[in-house]
């Protein structure tokens, strides 16, 4: 054996062992899951009643058949929805894309020229060399034509030796799951605003009621202020007030009314897609104020980082930016690419065989040596990323958390209001009941029974506006906590 063949079998046994230790790592840092900053308990969680985390959808805790009923249309019929269905097909199809990357690729060619080389002149160039006579050199073509024939495949693979194609796929899994979070976020966020939706609408309708009923008592105020007016008993300013208050009545009812018509097609929309969508649920709703209390179940705040879609989205664009950095540094590093051709190249279709087969087969090595400083600005880059994407999932954590306790403190006043004003309700009760016995027993005019049902309307609203309030505090604390 030569000494260079020699040599040469010396290198292929010591780079073999290497190519076998290299090509089971990776390049970069591996990811950590970080450890959100959180308090070991929330703040303000006493103030919110503890149920057991149930296994039913979280809107089920309201125990309205409506709600149930509109929450199962959205899930075909919301537009949002759809879209993030899409989403999620699209990240699948690059994570096969980025796993397709490290497989080998097979191509197949083929191909007709038809090529003529010009031959004027040679003749004149070879004649002193080869001899010829002057005629030789006048009877020279001037070109001469030919066609060919080529058909193959040429078949390369690109060996992942530092683990860039690892990273690629670990990356494109990341972002999956990150897409797969911002899909949840989205579905839980429809969710959310159909609920609040649905009970705005409720407590608009029943408001609605209540001013129909409003308007009746006025209209028959007025009537009794036009016929003690007639008789001289009442000032034509007190007329002119009690008109002003059945005015102002009609118009809060016209309002109320535009305001229902408003939120069914927005309700129309969420579940159905469409404004004019036929919401047969709607036509009898439940009365706002015997819809069930809602419980809220509070886990701890590690739980809520590891449920809150929007924290999981940030956490796994953190993972996606951490092993984009080792793909940035692989690119420092020689790239090895075997590429195997075969061709079948003749001058006619009928010589077209294996005997003018031709064929190559063989390593490519390519080694970065001058990029400007380019490899470098995209592992600087790779770094930044990182660092941003780090910063950003804290930020979303700490958001997250000041959300929560700012709806826990919430929860606190509310019911605290919420007892104050049904007592209040109660009371306003206990004295029309009494009132209406004086008016039974002829010791009160109608008058005063009238005047005093509109401050215990007043006080409904009141109680029904705190309770939907109430409801729509629920939701968007389930929605916080991430279910």
């Amino acid at each position: 054996m030569s000494e260079t063949r020699f040599f040469q079998c010396r290198v292929r046994m010591l780079l073999f062992p290497m190519l076998l230790a290299v090509a089971g790592c990776s390049m970069g840092p591996d990811f950590v899951r970080p450890k959100p900053v959180l308090p070991e308990q929330w703040q303000n969680a006493g103030a919110v009643e503890h149920a057991r985390p149930s296994s039913l959808p979280w809107w089920h805790m309201f125990n309205d058949p409506v709600l149930d009923q509109l929450m199962l249309r959205a899930e075909t019929g919301n537009l949002d929805m759809a879209l993030a269905r899409e989403r999620v097909k699209a990240a699948r199809i690059q994570r096969r894309a980025a796993s397709a990357e490290s497989l080998p690729s097979l191509n197949g060619q083929a191909s007709y020229t038809h090529e003529r080389l010009a031959t004027s002149g040679v003749g004149e160039v070879l004649q002193p060399l080869l001899g010829l006579s002057p005629d030789a050199v006048r009877q020279e073509p001037e070109g001469v034509s030919y066609t060919n024939y080529s058909i193959g495949a040429v078949a390369s693979w690109e060996l992942d030796i530092w683990g860039r194609q690892r990273r690629l796929r670990e990356a494109a899994k990341a972002e999956l799951s990150a897409v797969q979070a911002d899909v949840d976020a989205m579905h839980l966020s429809t969710q959310a605003e159909i609920a609040r939706t649905y009970f705005q609408w409720l407590w608009v309708s029943d408001r609605l009621k209540c001013a129909e009923k409003t308007l009746e008592r006025a209209t028959q105020l007025l009537t009794i202020a036009r016929a003690v007016h007639a008789r001289g008993l009442l000032a034509g300013v007190d007329l002119e007030k009690q008109q002003s208050v059945t005015q102002a009545a009609l118009g809060e009812k016209d309002e109320l009314a535009l305001q229902q018509a408003s939120l069914h097609r927005a309700l129309a929309v969420l579940a159905a897609g469409r404004p004019d969508a036929d919401i047969p649920e709607l036509a009898k709703p439940a009365d706002l104020l015997d819809m069930t209390m809602p419980k809220v179940a509070v886990d701890i705040p590690s739980d809520m980082a590891r449920k809150r879609p929007d924290i999981r989205a940030a956490e796994a664009r953190l993972h996606a930016a951490t092993a984009t950095i080792g793909m940035a540094q692989a690119d420092f590093y020689p790239q090895v690419t075997l590429t195997g051709q075969i061709s079948l190249d003749a001058l006619t279709v009928a010589e077209l065989g294996w005997n003018a087969r031709n064929t190559s087969f063989g390593p490519t090595l390519t080694l970065p040596i001058f990029n400007g400083g380019r490899l470098s600005s995209q592992l600087a880059l790779r770094h930044s990323e990182q660092r941003s994407a780090g910063i950003f999932y804290q930020s979303v954590v700490l958001n997250a958390w000041v959300e929560i306790e700012n709806l826990l403190s919430h929860e606190q006043f509310l019911r605290s209001q919420y007892q104050r004003q049904l007592s209040l309700l109660n009371a306003e009760k206990a004295r029309t009941a009494a009132l209406q016995k004086r008016y039974q027993h002829g010791d009160m005019s109608r008058e005063e029974l009238l005047t005093a049902a509109l401050s215990e309307s007043e006080s409904e609203a009141n109680l029904a506006r705190t309770y939907v309030a109430l409801l729509t505090n629920a939701v968007d604390l389930k929605t916080a906590l991430g279910i």
